[in-house]
Order: C-alpha cells, then structure tokens, then sequence
C-alpha cells in the first residue's frame, strides 16, 4: 500500500502560517492562496465543520480546504457553542442531523453506520440533511464533545474505511477531517465527482507543503 503523504514524525505536520499572513480563507499564507485555484461544488448535504482553535493555521488545514470546495458549508472555530440551533440556525431540526464520531475501526462489512440517540443502528435509507464534523487531534476532539454536550441530541454517523488515511494518524482507524467528510458524502448519496475531488485538491496541497 502507498505510504501516507505526510508521516506521523514529520514535522510539517505541525507547521503553521502566522496568522497576520493568512488568507482569511483558505488559511494559506496569503502568497500561496489557493482561493481561486479548487473546485467548488453546490452539495446536497449541508456540512458544518468544528475547529478546535489549535488547528485554524496548520499548513495542512483540511477543514479549510473542505470548506473552500463545498458551497453548502459552514467552518466555526472555538471550544463550545451554546447549543445546535446556535450552529445550524433556528430552523433546523437535530432529528435530521448527525455528527461524525470519534469511534471506528468497527468490524463491519457497511461503510458508513448511522446510529440513532437512543443508539440503534437506522436503516441505511434514512436521509440526512446535515452533517457535523469535528475537525482536531483525538485529544481535541474528546475535549469539544465533553464541552459540547448537544452533541448527543444528534445521530452518530460511525464511518469503517476500508484504506489508510493520506496522513499517518495517531490512530490506526483515524482519517483526516477532508477524507472523513468525503467518505461520509460519497456513501450517504452525494455525487462521487465530489469526495474524488475533495481527496485529489487534498493531495495537491499536501504536496505543495515544504
């Protein structure tokens, strides 16, 4: 199998662009913006992306590419928010929501698994109107959920890949943010044009990385 693009040790993993010359964007240094240069797409389902602030200015920011590429989406920086309606706006119902959980690497022959707040598994029929993900290390993302306890009134959407992340996760199951939304769109009915290409602009970047 092809090793991943970016390693667990190697330092640009860490690499940040100063905030005074980022795109406000795309949060690339401003003389590398990539604004004008992906592909957007209108999708179906709305995403919202959470942002542990750690993460905002990190030279391999996927959250941020994913937001560029998808029209119907939202990128929210920060620890907590008050409640789900303060997220997705007062029309929206959590019944009809999920949010990508941090569990994986469950033996199952299905990509994705959506599970209900009581925690029964739904029919694979039943159609989201958005998704939430959480975009930060492992330790990061317990830390919003512990913060966040709304999140619990969603339904959890658990993906199983059955390929390795383009980055080397702490966790063997782990995905970057881009993958897992790319993953979760092209197996719950968006046009697989859409996760390709998020996965291919991802890898442009990445290779832009020195």
């Amino acid at each position: 199998m092809q090793e991943p693009l970016l390693l667990r040790n190697d330092t640009r993993v860490h690499m940040k662009v100063p905030k005074e010359y980022a795109c406000p964007e795309c949060r690339r240094q401003r003389r590398s913006c990539i604004c004008g240069k992906v592909t957007a797409f209108s999708n179906r389902i709305r995403i919202i992306i959470l942002q542990h602030p750690q993460e905002q200015f990190k030279v391999s920011n996927s959250a941020a590419l994913a937001h560029l590429m998808l029209r119907n989406s939202s990128l929210l920086t920060g620890l907590s928010w008050k409640s789900f309606k303060a997220v997705a706006g007062e029309k929206e119902i959590p019944s009809q929501w999920g949010i990508l959980h941090l569990k994986g690497g469950r033996n199952s022959e299905t990509p994705v698994e959506i599970f209900g707040r009581n925690g029964s598994l739904m029919e694979t029929s039943f159609q989201l109107k958005g998704i939430i993900a959480i975009d930060g290390s492992w330790k990061q993302a317990k830390a919003l959920w512990w913060r966040n306890s709304w999140f619990l009134k969603l339904h959890r959407i658990v993906l199983n890949p059955d390929f390795k992340s383009i980055r080397n996760q702490s966790k063997e199951e782990g995905l970057s943010t881009i993958e897992a939304i790319a993953f979760a769109l092209k197996n719950l009915g968006e046009k697989p044009v859409v996760s390709d290409t998020l996965i291919s602009q991802y890898k442009n970047l990445i290779k832009t990385i020195k």
